[in-house]
């Protein structure tokens, strides 16, 4: 079985996003399993013919030995969140964004609730904008002072700073056999990311928040995703003041 896992296995999958419907070739490259600090996870990593190419899956559930797949008890719901790459913040430890707390924040979740997974996606750096962009925005920042859109918007073409897209998301639940009456319990505080699965023909049941309370370096930041970007309680307008 661990020697199976090694070998590659390629399927073909049809995914819908934005009334475009695509065919990707997704393939499984490898599976292993982690044990860290919220407990024991598998870890498979796929590559996908879009513009992301690399995916990194966590899972928490069993396995089924004859296919390599995740064996869910629950099949009616699935805790689920998709983690955009941060080199910065996740490798770094920049302490100007969550991210790192996000991700922990959802292994332990999953960790509680038993089961669920975790579709991490490394080249989404700068909301898809690329590292050399993210880190473009924090010398921004830093020299004068601005919040994360404003940072992003001065150097994005044509004002749009977020151009990721979560096809891939989705050709991983079907390689999985993750079935489109299965709710999606959606861990994010993102409200736009669910968009992709409705339009595949799965139901997000409810959203989990991902909330790490604000300190000095993240709280201008939080407002700002939360004022201009749509996110949800991130933080409560009354604490904030002209100079966070």
């Amino acid at each position: 079985m661990i020697r199976r896992s090694m070998q590659p296995l390629s399927k073909r999958i049809t995914v819908l996003e934005n009334g475009v419907m695509r065919y990707y070739q997704v393939e499984r490259r490898g599976i292993g399993v982690l044990n860290t600090s919220h407990g024991k996870f598998w870890e498979y990593s796929f590559a996908i013919d879009d513009q992301w190419q690399r995916y990194s899956v966590i899972v928490k559930a069993g396995i089924n030995k004859d296919l390599l797949i995740p064996v869910f008890k629950n099949q009616k719901n699935l805790v689920l969140r998709t983690d955009s790459g941060c080199e910065t913040g996740q490798v770094f430890n920049d302490l100007t964004c969550e991210c790192t707390d996000q991700l922990h924040l959802a292994m332990k979740t999953i960790t509680e609730i038993g089961e669920g997974m975790i579709i991490c996606i490394p080249t989404q750096d700068g909301r898809g904008m690329g590292l050399t962009f993210k880190l473009a925005t924090l010398w921004i920042q830093d020299v004068l002072e601005l919040n994360t859109v404003e940072s992003a918007a001065l150097l994005a073409p044509g004002g749009v700073i977020d151009v990721r897209t979560y096809s891939g998301a989705i050709c991983i639940l079907k390689f999985f056999g993750i079935l489109e009456t299965c709710n999606i319990n959606l861990a994010t505080n993102n409200p736009k990311k669910a968009e992709i699965f409705a339009e595949n023909g799965y139901s997000v049941s409810s959203h989990i928040p991902m909330v790490i309370e604000p300190n000095g370096h993240t709280k201008k930041h939080l407002l700002a995703k939360q004022k201009f970007l749509g996110h949800k309680n991130l933080i409560k307008e009354g604490a904030t003041n002209e100079n966070n």
